[in-house]
């Protein structure tokens, strides 16, 4: 009996394994043509897409060409403005200068005027062009004003060189002077304010001793001697090899009468 049963569960089971189906790796022959047409859509895809970036990068190219030629353009503008703005600039310069000073006076010995040949009419004399006003220019004509004993057209002048040219090298030189004209007009404050300005705004100027010493000088105008040998002795302490502090020693032995105090408040 038991083998019975043995027997027919092995045939069962043998029944089984038959049915059972198989693993075989080419038992699916219909993937490999799916597989197949997908990796050419990918190739087709992967082809459209560098023609369009093959495009695109033409199209940058493009524009980034276009773009340099109005860079160009612009900078060629630019170059443009700015010339322009200069001769604007000389133009007011010129303006402000013309409006400032007098006409010059005529030459001492006038230029004889040629006489026309008979039967043609006398040729209309051409006016000279003005010619750019440079900063040595002016600073030699304002000069020449507190020279001639024109010192009120020295302060315009002056005035203009530290208002157009604030920067130049002759600008302390200018504002020295300007000094130098309130003080030969007696307006003693304001030629104080002027020295003074010189001091602190151009420390580095080899003015900077002369406009110690008329300050001193200034104070000593105004009644002021404790305000003078303040300005005596900071020259002599800042500049004690220079000439004018000689001068300026000078002046201190003139006022040793005088103790040392703080001095007045006023100028």
């Amino acid at each position: 009996m038991r083998r019975s049963v043995c027997a027919l569960a092995f045939t069962m089971f043998m029944a089984g394994c038959a049915n059972f189906p198989q693993l075989n790796p080419g038992a699916a022959p219909s993937e490999a043509p799916q597989r197949a047409s997908g990796l050419k859509t990918l190739e087709k895809e992967l082809s459209a897409a560098k023609e369009r970036n093959a495009r695109l990068e033409t199209r940058v190219s493009e524009s980034a060409r276009k773009i340099e030629r109005l860079n160009e353009e612009i900078r060629g503008l630019k170059q443009k403005n700015n010339s322009l703005g200069a001769t604007l600039e000389r133009l007011r310069r010129e303006n402000i200068i013309a409006r400032s000073f007098p006409a010059s006076s005529p030459p001492r010995r006038p230029m004889r005027t040629p006489k026309p040949a008979p039967g043609k009419p006398p040729a209309t004399p051409k006016k000279p062009g003005r010619a750019s006003i440079t900063p040595q220019a002016l600073y030699n004509k304002s000069y020449r004003a507190v020279r001639d004993g024109k010192t009120e057209a020295a302060i315009r002048g002056f005035r203009l060189f530290l208002r157009l040219f604030p920067k130049s090298q002759l600008a302390a030189h200018s504002q020295y002077w300007l000094g130098e004209a309130y003080y030969a007009l007696k307006q003693y404050p304001e030629a104080l304010d002027e020295f003074l300005n010189l001091i602190t705004r151009y420390p580095n100027s080899r003015k900077v001793p002369d406009a110690y010493y008329k300050r001193g000088l200034a104070y000593i105008r105004r009644n002021f001697p404790l305000n003078a040998t303040l300005e005596f002795e900071k020259l002599v302490e800042s500049f004690p090899s220079h000439p004018i502090s000689k001068k300026a020693r000078v002046q201190l032995q003139n006022l040793r009468h005088f103790t040392r105090k703080k001095p007045d408040d006023k100028k």
